[in-house]
């Protein structure tokens, strides 16, 4: 679906209030989990009275989005979303972290004095916004440096801004750089090898794998996952750290680079953990948490819990990126959107599959060297070669069941090119 106006970063629906009942109701949210997390202890019964109210904000929160960005990606994914999100948020900080007015970031004394209401107040919006808790005694791990050579450097507030400014105008003109029209059905026959999506099991029908399919499977993943999503998360993150940072609301040190680097990428716990961006997860992490060792009582150690709280990290991104798919898929109908949904959890699931996989035969491997009485062995480029097969074999099998529905949907995207465009410049030209 080719956006009104021919251009794939703003397709507002200003025709609705919606737009501007969005952000207020949003703002409001946060600042009645502000104002709680400064004025109630954890566990009272305010903060529990609270959750239906939250729970009923956030359902508004994604009505209001949905109606304000009806066909562009960047609304429905993290707009309309946003409610999903919010509720973690507020759940997270309320209940299962359990912040209040004695933890030492809101206490902070002020010029030797203990802070005043709107100080505190304002220490809890941004308790609110810090999705990775920069900073915080919450911070997540393997937050990435700005400068990997030199690990605790901050750049100054004039030269963050002035890099990324240069980076966000960068971003900002190559994500624009293509429109895409619609493919009338006649022409879909064109591309009908690289809208399958399995490759694994075939239907007669289908025919036998083409080498196109394979070799569009493995440039579109790649493509996608290395770089697109990557630069279209970048483009709106540097624009909220201008703004931050601009305005002197934060600090630089309060916005570390959000992706870390892709040498990184050599396992799958490595990918997710250290490689792809991790403003989620510390908003899934503990409701995973609670799932494993408040509902099912399992204790802190051991394989059980471990992989149990990773099945259920996925499970709720699964969860999010399944309704991201339903808003996506909209237009092809609601067979399609169900599709999406099931195979957004079927991919978030294999991955935990494949960390539990991968973990397992690291140990096989570490024990039979310790069996062999072999001396503990540094960085082996062929173990990195292995691990990069490994994780992007699996992806480029498993990532077209969520990507491919959402080209063919022709949703306008922040993306700075179609990865079909890229491989096969005449997609954007066909009549």
């Amino acid at each position: 679906m080719a956006p009104p106006g021919g251009t794939t970063l703003i397709n507002w629906n200003f025709t609705t209030r919606s737009v501007f009942l969005f952000v207020p109701t949003y703002f409001l949210t946060l600042l009645l989990t502000s104002t709680l997390i400064i004025s109630t202890p954890k566990g009272s019964l305010t903060r529990y009275a609270s959750l239906p109210i939250i729970a009923y904000l956030c359902v508004q929160i994604f009505n209001y989005g949905a109606a304000t960005f009806p066909n562009n990606v960047v609304g429905l994914i993290d707009w309309a979303g946003s409610a999903y999100n919010c509720f973690l948020i507020t759940s997270t900080l309320l209940h299962l972290e359990g912040i209040d007015a004695t933890d030492p970031v809101i206490s902070k004394p002020v010029n030797g004095r203990p802070p005043g209401y709107f100080t505190r107040l304002w220490r809890g919006l941004t308790y609110c916004v810090n999705a990775r808790g920069i900073n915080t005694p919450y911070q997540i791990k393997n937050v990435p440096a700005f400068d990997s050579k030199r690990p605790g450097w901050v750049p100054s507030r004039r030269r963050f801004l002035a890099t990324n400014l240069a980076w966000f105008i960068f971003l900002f003109l190559t994500q624009d750089l293509f429109y895409f029209q619609e493919v009338p059905k006649e022409d879909e026959i064109k591309f009908v090898g690289i809208n399958r999506e399995n490759l694994i099991w075939r239907h007669p029908t289908d025919g036998p794998i083409t080498g196109d399919e394979i070799g569009y499977r493995v440039g579109v993943t790649m493509l996608m996952w290395s770089l697109l999503i990557p630069v279209s998360v970048n483009l709106q993150y540097t624009f909220l750290s201008l703004v931050a940072v601009g305005t002197g609301l934060s600090e630089p040190k309060n916005w570390p680079p959000v992706f870390g680097s892709p040498k990184d990428s050599y396992t799958l716990r490595l990918f997710w953990g250290k490689f792809w961006h991790q403003t989620l997860r510390w908003h899934f992490s503990k409701p995973a948490q609670f799932v494993t060792h408040t509902l099912f009582q399992l204790p802190k150690s051991g394989l059980v819990q471990r992989y149990v709280n990773i099945y259920g990290v996925f499970a709720f991104s699964g969860f999010w990126h399944a309704g991201q798919s339903y808003l996506m898929l909209e237009s092809l109908g609601p067979e399609a959107q169900r599709a999406g949904w099931k195979m957004e959890m079927f991919f978030f699931l294999v991955m935990a599959t494949g960390i539990m996989v991968e973990d397992g035969v690291q140990w096989l491997f570490r024990s039979q060297k310790v069996r062999n009485g072999e001396a503990k062995e540094g960085l082996v480029v062929w173990k990195r070669i292995v691990g990069y097969i490994w994780v992007w074999g699996l992806f480029i099998l498993v990532a077209p069941f969520i990507d491919y529905p959402k080209f063919r949907g022709r949703l306008a995207t922040w993306l700075p090119a179609h990865p079909l465009i890229v491989f096969d410049p005449e997609w954007a030209n066909s009549k």
